[in-house]
């Protein structure tokens, strides 16, 4: 019996029909009613906890609320809303209404939600009273949700609590997430099945080393997919309690949210991780069992320093695409410095052409692109998927990050990744943040270019300009430093924590 034949073992399928909603919330409200499958924390420090059967029940109420507003299954229901009790309870219920869950960023402006809203097919819009004033356009068809209407809690009141979970092919769409370019860009909707539960919920054992007893706190909004798989769906499916701070980020707040309660697992993204440097302690993360990373590349710097904190870093790679981690590091596997980790089992990965391959026979990977089909044709070739992410895979299987393809400097006839680069600058004293990208050279084609975003207390200067270009000479190459530096407030990100690099070529 294989890796998946195994895993499958946890997930409740009918011969070919499932509903993730069976294994994340209905058995769970059944076996332990009473335990927290979430507890909220806004930010105000009001808290609301929802025990697996008072979800279940808020889950029911809005699954038939979609069909009295006569949604049909396999509607997609686009979730816009902050990170809310209604944001899960809406994810949730749409999924168990045989219907396909597409939450997307709160921070969405007009522009950029139209955009995802007429590429996605929007049948239903969950929103509320602020947000919807950023539609500008009229979406045909599209009926309209607003949560904190008196026409919603009127008709939610008058919904039944118990609803019977709609099976679905195995193969069917559970989630549809939108996936962003490195240039900031939205793609498509990438479409995810049920069945990529199998592999989820198995990454959230063997990885997160999540078990029913722990306090789980996953940082990442739902919009992203690492919200919607491993804030929701993965743990869910192991029974634990997840937490989620609606807040936004504050080094000090974060850490008190921790120590108060008691988080023995956190999954969040390398920017933050350095954001709390300056005040994290080891005596802060003494809950911690595990502390993995996501969303962007862990430096050197980063791991070392939590390390002597007395915790290793779990990294972890995967894409939208892949639908669950498919390379990683994990309690347990010896860690190399630099290294990402290696391929989980049951993922058959190998470097060609310097980029990493996949072989697509993974329970998670993506089934579709919403009315994309070239798009989608494209990412497959000769019996692999092709994430386009470049790395190195050293004898014994560990795979070490160079960055994206399209983000390979060439200069003077040798390609440099940013992301090293990126890694040296983060150790010097001054620098907070850095992003570096290729930029037109007449005679040598590019030359490298550094965005920096000094700590606080160090001013910009050419003096420093200096020291930190000698610095990479004396720490990287004597040929591949920074032949242009510019310091900036802030770095363009993606919703996502991901550089915009499309952004800074246009600085």
């Amino acid at each position: 019996m294989g890796i998946w034949e195994k895993a499958e073992q946890d997930i409740v399928i009918h011969e070919g029909k499932m509903n993730i909603i069976e294994s994340c919330l209905d058995r769970h409200a059944k076996s332990s009613p009473a335990k927290s499958a979430f507890i909220f924390e806004d930010e105000s420090g009001n808290i609301k906890s929802y025990p697996y059967k008072e979800l279940q029940r808020e889950v029911n109420k809005f699954a038939n609320l979609l069909n009295k507003l006569e949604v049909k299954q396999d509607s997609r229901v686009f979730i816009f809303l902050p990170k809310i009790p209604e944001m899960y309870i809406s994810f949730l219920a749409s999924i168990k209404h045989g219907s396909i869950a597409a939450p997307l960023f709160e921070a969405f402006q007009a522009e950029g939600l139209e955009l995802r809203l007429e590429r996605g097919g929007a049948d239903v819009l969950v929103t509320n009273k602020e947000l919807i004033q950023r539609l500008k356009k009229k979406i045909e068809d599209m009926k309209i949700i607003i949560i904190d209407s008196d026409e919603y809690i009127k008709q939610i009141e008058g919904c039944s609590d118990e609803f019977e979970t709609i099976l679905k092919d195995k193969k069917d769409t559970a989630t549809m997430i939108f996936t962003s370019s490195t240039a900031g860009t939205p793609v498509a909707g990438v479409n995810i099945c049920h069945y990529a539960l199998v592999q989820q919920h198995y990454t959230g054992k063997l990885v997160l080393a999540l078990k029913p007893e722990d306090r789980y706190w996953c940082t990442a909004h739902p919009g992203w997919v690492t919200g919607s798989i491993y804030g929701i769906i993965a743990p869910l499916s192991i029974g634990c309690t997840s937490y989620v701070y609606e807040a936004h980020f504050s080094a000090e707040k974060w850490i008190n949210f921790l120590l108060k309660n008691r988080i023995s697992v956190l999954y969040t993204a390398p920017t933050a991780l350095r954001m709390l440097k300056p005040e994290i302690t080891k005596e802060d993360l003494k809950y911690l069992k595990n502390l993995c990373s996501v969303g962007e590349a862990l430096t050197n710097a980063v791991f070392d320093f939590y390390k002597t904190l007395g915790i290793e870093i779990n990294d972890t790679y995967w894409q939208t695409e892949t639908g669950a981690m498919v390379i990683c590091s994990w309690p347990g596997l010896i860690k190399k410095h630099g290294s990402m980790g290696k391929a989980i089992p049951g993922i058959t990965s190998e470097i060609i052409n310097q980029t990493i391959h996949l072989r697509p026979d993974f329970p998670s990977i993506m089934t579709s692109i919403y009315k994309h089909k070239q798009m989608y044709k494209e990412y497959f070739a000769d019996g692999w998927f092709k994430t386009n992410d470049m790395a190195e895979k050293d004898e014994d299987g560990y795979f070490f990050f160079i960055g994206r393809k399209d983000d390979i400097i060439k200069t003077a006839g040798e390609r440099v990744s940013p992301i090293e680069i990126e890694s040296i600058l983060m150790k010097h004293k001054t620098v907070k943040e850095a992003a570096v990208i290729g930029v037109p050279d007449e005679i040598k084609g590019s030359v490298i270019k550094a965005f920096i975003v000094l700590n606080s207390g160090f001013e910009e200067n050419e003096q420093l300009k200096q020291e930190l270009s000698m610095f990479i000479k004396q720490n990287y190459a004597g040929h591949s430093y920074p032949k242009q530096i510019e310091f900036v407030p802030s770095l363009p990100k993606t919703n996502s924590g991901k550089i915009i690099r499309a952004a800074l070529r246009k600085i």
